[in-house]
């Protein structure tokens, strides 16, 4: 009977040496343009997360990450209407969009042995992906119905990534309100978000 010469199996790292050009090859055609696209989609995300209550950002802008809901705050309701909306319009012999708006009907309800008065909100519109945004002017809210109304400028639907498609803004509200406890009034300030993907306003302006 002949002897029979056994070849020990190739490793994983004499493999990678024998094919390293292929794989670096390989590596530039598919593994990194993946991985600059799933980055560019990250970092779309992450960063139109963020929003500032500021009409133009300096060092000392405030981001906010962490919003809730409206009917989240203990001390009361805050309700919202997306009452109107109007979609802005080319200016005659430029390129510049004017006229838009999203007009809201808020209000709130105190709750149950709390005492609360002072609340106002300052409104954003922004919209998720791409850096689409408005803000508003503060506005006062009371236990009846107040309007409060952003200019938009924005055509949309947009489509910043592939497979990305942005129909509406979110509304993002500052709320400021002052809470009296022990006979001390306390200030207290809110982040709300307002999702308008969902929904459609009671009346859209031709």
């Amino acid at each position: 009977m002949k002897n029979q010469t056994i070849e020990p199996k190739a490793s994983f790292w004499s493999w990678l040496h024998k094919n390293r050009l292929k794989v670096v090859v390989l590596a530039f055609v598919i593994i990194i343009p993946i991985a600059l696209i799933f980055t560019a989609y990250i970092g779309s995300y992450t960063t139109n997360r963020k929003v500032n209550f500021d009409v133009e950002q300096t060092d000392e802008t405030v981001y906010v990450k962490k919003f809730m809901n409206p009917d989240e705050i203990d001390a009361f309701n805050l309700f919202i209407v997306w009452s109107e909306l109007k979609h802005p319009v080319i200016i005659a012999g430029t390129e510049e969009l004017s006229g838009g708006y999203y007009k809201f009907t808020m209000y709130y309800e105190v709750s149950e042995n709390y005492t609360v008065k002072n609340v106002s909100v300052t409104p954003v519109l922004q919209t998720d992906w791409t850096n689409l945004r408005s803000v508003g002017t503060s506005v006062a809210l009371s236990t009846f119905e107040k309007p409060v109304t952003v200019a938009f400028n924005y055509l949309l639907p947009v489509n910043p990534l592939l497979f990305v498609s942005v129909s509406e803004p979110n509304l993002y509200l500052k709320v400021q309100y002052t809470l009296t406890t022990g006979g001390n009034d306390v200030n207290f300030i809110e982040y709300v978000k307002f999702s308008l993907g969902e929904i459609n306003p009671l009346n859209v302006v031709s």
